[in-house]
């Protein structure tokens, strides 16, 4: 039997806008959750490098007093905005992710979201106990 060569198939790339993101709230919000993780992961960054600098008492004394400044304070306020932006809006989205069964039965959305929040609480009391003894 003859092999037949097999018709080349086009693909429909439909034409995306660069503001697609901008249709919708749900998209607002999901690229703006996206964005913040880059400015907590460059946050991240300028702290270690700013540690890294600071090789003797000194320098990390001087480094400290740096960061007691009012733009430093500020800087701090606003990636905490971010940072709880983030981790809200994640927490919020884990029951439509993590599908839990039991038996025939999906746990209820508000169980999954508020075992993250626990958590949450939990890590940041033993940051906060940490810190302060």
């Amino acid at each position: 039997m003859p092999s037949y060569p097999k018709p080349q198939v086009k693909q429909y790339h439909p034409p995306v806008k660069a503001t697609w993101w901008l249709a919708r709230p749900a998209y607002i919000k999901f690229m703006v959750r996206e964005l913040t993780s880059l400015f907590i992961a460059g946050y991240a960054a300028f702290l270690v490098v700013l540690m890294a600098k600071a090789d003797d008492v000194a320098a990390f004394q001087s480094i400290m007093d740096a960061l007691k400044t009012p733009v430093s304070i500020l800087l701090h306020l606003i990636v905490l905005g971010f940072a709880l932006f983030h981790s809200i809006t994640f927490f919020n989205l884990t029951p439509r992710v993590l599908v839990v069964q039991r038996g025939e039965d999906r746990l209820a959305d508000a169980a999954i979201a508020g075992a993250h929040y626990a958590m949450w609480l939990v890590a940041t009391l033993v940051i906060l106990f940490v810190a302060t003894r």
